[in-house]
């Protein structure tokens, strides 16, 4: 179980590169009472208790060995890979547990913003969450998607959601895209979970979002 942990945490990654010119105009946002906050977005998200908060530096060492892991020998993907990584901004990213904790899995919620400006045919979460489908289809991890992609509506915010799914062997693991466009970005969140308490308690904390 702890392989599939690490394989599913570095495919939670595969949009969230770091953008250094970005995040001085976005900012990554800042954690203040336990309540992330980021003002570009006029967003807020409360730390759920107890949980822990990756750093930027957990974040970009997932990240280094997921780009790798994803794209394997193909040249193409890893090219595409790096390229998002010059538009793209790590915003927050909370586990449940600690990393290395003695649990099956370890559920999680993390947020990553891409400009999109300079691709004008992206006017919504669904047009951007396409092509980010059809990355995840290309990568060495096979994904399937269950369902079609759908709208939720959270704190009058309207998120298009896609709802994808890994087979390792005779564990399942789930994860649930939202993405929006805000203003020149798309702002993505990622829940990851193993079972359905699991999902329970992310739907939960994502419900609690303010934008």
């Amino acid at each position: 179980m702890k392989k599939i942990f690490i394989l599913i945490t570095v495919m939670s990654f595969v949009l969230t590169w770091s953008g250094k010119v970005l995040s001085s105009e976005i900012g990554y946002g800042e954690i203040e009472n336990d309540i992330y906050i980021n003002r570009y977005f006029n967003m807020s998200l409360a730390v759920p208790n107890g949980w822990a908060v990756q750093s930027k530096a957990a974040i970009k060492d997932i990240t280094d060995r997921g780009g790798n892991l994803i794209a394997g020998d193909d040249q193409n993907l890893k090219a595409v890979l790096k390229e998002a990584e010059k538009q793209t901004v790590n915003l927050f990213a909370f586990f449940k547990y600690e990393q290395g904790s003695p649990v099956d899995f370890n559920p999680s919620i993390m947020s990553v913003a891409e400009r999109v400006s300079n691709q004008p045919g992206i006017k919504r979460g669904a047009d951007y969450l396409f092509h980010a489908k059809k990355i995840l289809q290309t990568g060495q991890v096979k994904y399937t998607f269950p369902n079609e992609v759908y709208t939720k509506q959270i704190s009058g915010t309207s998120f298009d959601v896609m709802p994808a799914e890994i087979n390792i062997g005779s564990s399942s693991i789930y994860q649930r895209f939202y993405a929006t466009r805000i203003k020149d970005y798309v702002l993505t969140i990622i829940l990851t979970h193993s079972s359905e308490p699991e999902s329970n308690e992310l739907l939960q904390v994502i419900n609690k979002l303010k934008l």
